[in-house]
């Protein structure tokens, strides 16, 4: 692989954010043909945003950020995940371990993301903005989303497939995780247990993204299930609904959805080890 002979020093800004602006200080600036523009395609990901000329509302600029942000942080969580199964294949536990932390710390990018709209988005400026969106505009065709949720299917395949291989069950990883001696050198179970950690670091970071947009659509469209309104149709059919028709009681189902179910059998499997049945509270 060899650098490329052009020079990449910035030079006059080919293109304005805001052209309309009468402050030059205020005039945002970019495509100035750096190499730092090109390797990292800001120019490209810059002109994504809408013109300010034709946002229908301020803070359209801040809604469609956040998402476009939000999908980027999921791509590259995709991105970690299918390396980490690839990993899990060859043995190397230990990194495998590593990118799927990877992958939860940007779970939590996401996380910030939708939590500035849920503290700092007023409920008018997007129902303003919703008035205008073309029917079926719904963040279940997000691409990210549906990709994560394909390939936490593929990783947890492999996880099981590793587990198995080492002649382990998950069971036995909570064990190695709580031990109080050395492992032999042969044990490959405390490996595995820090890439069960991980799974569930970032089945934790998707949950929280959930349950904050739970939120958002509880602040912004309403149907909390506090709300009187939404408390007294035992239906349901009184609640607020998507742009493509349907109840937004289907966001908070799929907030207790998780990305991984039977990774959390070993926690009650664990539990049950510890607290026999008649000891279960009824």
């Amino acid at each position: 692989m060899s650098k490329r002979a052009q020079t990449g020093r910035p030079g006059t800004a080919r293109r304005v954010m805001n052209p309309d602006e009468s402050n030059r200080l205020f005039v945002y600036e970019y495509d100035r043909g750096s190499n730092y523009e090109q390797d990292t395609r800001l120019t490209t990901a810059l002109s994504a945003l809408l013109p300010e000329d034709t946002l229908v509302h301020p803070d359209q600029r801040l809604f469609q950020t956040v998402h476009l942000i939000t999908e980027y942080a999921w791509c590259d969580m995709h991105f970690e995940m299918r390396r980490a199964a690839g990993l899990l294949r060859d043995r190397d536990y230990l990194l495998a371990a590593q990118l799927l932390e990877r992958a939860s710390a940007l779970g939590e990018v996401a996380v910030q993301a939708v939590r500035v709209l849920l503290e700092f988005l007023p409920q008018e400026s997007l129902l303003t903005m919703r008035e205008t969106f073309p029917e079926n505009t719904t963040g279940l065709d997000s691409p990210g989303a549906r990709n994560l949720r394909r390939a936490a299917t593929a990783l947890w395949q492999e996880t099981e497939a590793a587990v198995a291989r080492e002649d382990l069950d998950l069971r036995q990883l909570v064990v190695a995780q709580g031990r109080g001696a050395a492992p032999d050198r042969e044990d490959r179970s405390p490996d595995l247990a820090l890439v069960r950690q991980a799974l569930l670091r970032l089945d934790g970071a998707v949950a929280a993204w959930k349950h904050h947009h739970l939120r958002l659509v509880w602040s912004q469209l309403g149907g909390h299930p506090e709300a009187g309104t939404a408390a007294a149709e035992d239906t349901r059919d009184g609640l607020p609904k998507s742009l493509r028709g349907q109840s937004t009681s289907g966001v908070r189902a799929m907030a207790e959805r998780s990305l991984f179910p039977r990774l959390w059998d070993s926690v009650d499997d664990t539990y049950r080890a510890f607290v026999p049945d008649e000891q279960t509270p009824a």
